[in-house]
């Protein structure tokens, strides 16, 4: 988000009410979620009665769209700014942008889930062009990429910046803007095979809550077709009909083995949520050091990520609106399992700070959950290793 606006004085009219009138509204979207706002709450942050948004704005969707519409134009007119092909620049630019607008990354990738998929559409071509624009200006430094590789490192370095929309660490501007441009530059000097052309169809990871050689019960068909359908198509547009559906039963069938939409979603979310803490108990035991710890955290989460696209999309997009007792669970073992990380790599890494490990881990999750979660990042060939290689050097740990 960009920084705070000052609130005038309720009944005035000053010449920049949208511009804070959509300050308002992205700080509120992004924590407190779209459908926690009403437009009430917007006008109350602004000090004017709710009538007085729609002189500006059709309605709450259309309050969602300009205000991503807006963070997204922030951070593509940062790349546009560099006149040459200045990596140093490019990145100089687009890290001062992601810290303007924090929340662009939250904003985007769950909030934007509201909006009808036209809207969604339009808003991620402008991300496309962004990308394509970065690529230009950081992708020529590595020549002896093919097109695919040099794609991923440069999402990824995106992805990594945008990390900053997840966690709320505050540094010292000047300090933040080092470590973030560091991060950058670390995803794009990451060593990583050079090929990466689309894998065949039936090596592609498969999507589900569950990755077991067992036979799935129908209870787990189900599972597995809700968390496609939610991610596909957002959570409150898919009924229980259409799960039923996907697995040849009807609506009602599904009551048989679910109370209805909501213990589905809870079930994969909680589901996931324990798979990953059960491989780090698992992981933590066996390792020999706290590299060897850290790094079989990364391949292992990277794993689970690719193979479970559809539920890491709901835990990442859907937790905020769970009720207040699974999104309290699913939370803590979210936080447990981040702090995990954050400890190996302070121990790793001697005189680490907690503000500074904390980003970088943030920002090697998010390079995994940006690309398992995009389709023509996630078929690519010998995408995990690849992946592993650029969260390895987002940590600075050795292969």
């Amino acid at each position: 988000m960009a920084e705070a606006v000052p609130t005038p004085p309720r009944g005035t009219r000053p010449r920049n009410r949208r511009q804070l009138i959509m300050a308002a509204a992205a700080e509120l979207f992004a924590r407190d979620g779209y459908a926690h706002v009403s437009m009430g709450d917007v006008a109350d942050a602004v000090a004017v009665r709710p009538s007085a948004l729609y002189q500006h704005f059709r309605g709450k969707d259309d309050l969602l769209y300009e205000v991503v519409n807006h963070e997204l134009a922030a951070i593509g007119s940062a790349v546009e700014s560099v006149g040459t092909a200045d990596r140093r620049a490019a990145i100089r630019a687009i890290v001062a942008a992601s810290l303007d607008h924090r929340g662009t990354g939250v904003l985007w990738q769950r909030e934007s889930r509201h909006l009808a998929p036209a809207a969604r559409d339009r808003l991620r071509e402008q991300l496309v062009t962004t990308g394509r624009r970065y690529a230009e200006l950081v992708g020529p430094r590595r020549p002896e990429l093919a097109a695919p590789r040099r794609e991923l490192i440069t999402w990824a370095s995106l992805a990594a910046l945008m990390s900053i929309s997840f966690q709320r660490i505050r540094l010292p501007r000047a300090e933040y803007e080092e470590l973030l441009a560091a991060i950058a530059e670390d995803v794009l000097d990451a060593r990583i095979e050079p090929s990466g052309e689309e894998a065949p169809a039936a090596s592609t990871p498969s999507t589900g809550p569950l990755t077991s050689v067992e036979p799935l019960t129908r209870r787990d068909e189900l599972l597995s077709a809700a968390a496609r359908l939610f991610a596909e198509r957002g959570y409150r547009t898919v009924g229980v009909d259409d799960v039923g559906a996907a697995v040849g039963i009807t609506g009602p069938s599904v009551y048989h083995h679910f109370d209805g939409k909501l213990d589905l979603l809870v079930t994969i979310m909680l589901r996931g949520a324990e798979q990953l803490r059960h491989q780090m108990s698992r992981l933590l035991p066996l390792s020999t050091d706290d590299a060897a710890a850290l790094r079989g955290l990364a391949h292992s989460y990277t794993a689970y990520s690719f193979a479970n696209s559809d539920v890491m999309d709901l835990l990442i997009a859907e937790t905020a609106h769970l009720p207040d007792r699974e999104r309290t669970a699913i939370r803590d073992v979210q936080r447990s399992y981040v702090a995990e990380w954050v400890r190996l790599l302070r121990e790793i890494h001697g005189g680490l700070s907690d503000g500074h490990a904390r980003v970088r881990v943030q920002a090697a999750l998010n390079v995994i959950n940006d690309t398992a979660r995009t389709p023509s990042l996630r078929t690519q060939a010998g995408i995990v290793p690849a992946v592993c290689a650029i969260v390895r050097s987002v940590l600075r740990l050795t292969p």
